[in-house]
């Protein structure tokens, strides 16, 4: 159970974003039945060039490294990435360890992602070997067997194709995630539980700059995605594809 943002801009990203998202790990929407916080890792990742990389992440309460949150935040504005997720980890499946807080990477993809699959373990991978204890790790590398190499107009069919068949083998209460390679950054909301906590929103600007957030930020309009819907956008913050 998480909080996510993801932002794709011609421009500068401004750390505001992050500042302003860091302020979650305290203030966040929560599942009633949680305690307060997400407070069981958090990750900052994005690229260097066409080269992946976690410019922060720790297993730590995020609410008290502040310090370290804003370092990860310098180092992502010095990067010029055109695309940077953040997460703020509440664990629900897999323990409070860094290898489980997201974002994950793997080559090229970047991904995070908020909800719980029961018994994970039915979701068979391919090619990839399953390294963390949660749930999210393998979803997100099932997700990659199937994108593989393909072009992007192939990923909405392949991404709806790879959620119906996980929801057919496992109980699920949210498949929504945030996914990058560097090239294009989707978004993708899915709940079968609590409609109130599985949110995601977007946020486009004319000046070439497209965001994901779990919650709405401060200074920008939002508008809430519904249940099943993809958006992919280029690195740039142009729409490719909403459905």
């Amino acid at each position: 159970m998480c909080r996510m943002l993801g932002v794709a801009s011609n421009n500068k990203i401004s750390p505001l974003w992050l500042e302003d998202f860091q302020r979650m790990a305290v203030e966040g929407n929560i599942i009633k039945s949680m305690g307060e916080g997400h407070g069981d890792g958090w990750g900052i990742a994005g690229y260097l060039g066409d080269w992946t990389v976690h410019f922060g992440r720790s297993s730590g309460n995020a609410a008290a490294e502040t310090e370290a949150f804003e370092k990860a935040s310098s180092k992502a504005m010095a990067s010029k990435s055109k695309i940077i997720i953040a997460h703020l980890r509440k664990a629900s499946e897999g323990a409070v360890h860094l290898e489980n807080s997201h974002p994950f990477i793997l080559g090229e993809w970047i991904f995070c992602h908020n909800g719980m699959i029961e018994s994970p373990g039915s979701i068979e991978l391919a090619k990839y070997k399953y390294d963390g204890g949660t749930d999210s790790e393998r979803f997100f590398k099932y997700l990659i067997d199937r994108l593989g190499n393909k072009p992007v107009k192939e990923y909405p069919g392949l991404i709806k194709e790879a959620v119906r068949d996980i929801k057919a083998s496992c109980k699920c209460s949210s498949l929504t995630f945030l996914l990058s390679n560097g090239k294009y950054l989707a978004g993708f909301r899915d709940f079968s539980e609590d409609e109130d906590y599985y949110t995601l929103y977007y946020s486009y600007s004319e000046k070439h700059s497209f965001s994901f957030c779990s919650e709405p930020l401060p200074g920008f309009d939002w508008t809430p995605m519904g249940n099943g819907e993809l958006i992919i956008v280029d690195r740039e913050g142009g729409v490719l594809y909403g459905f």
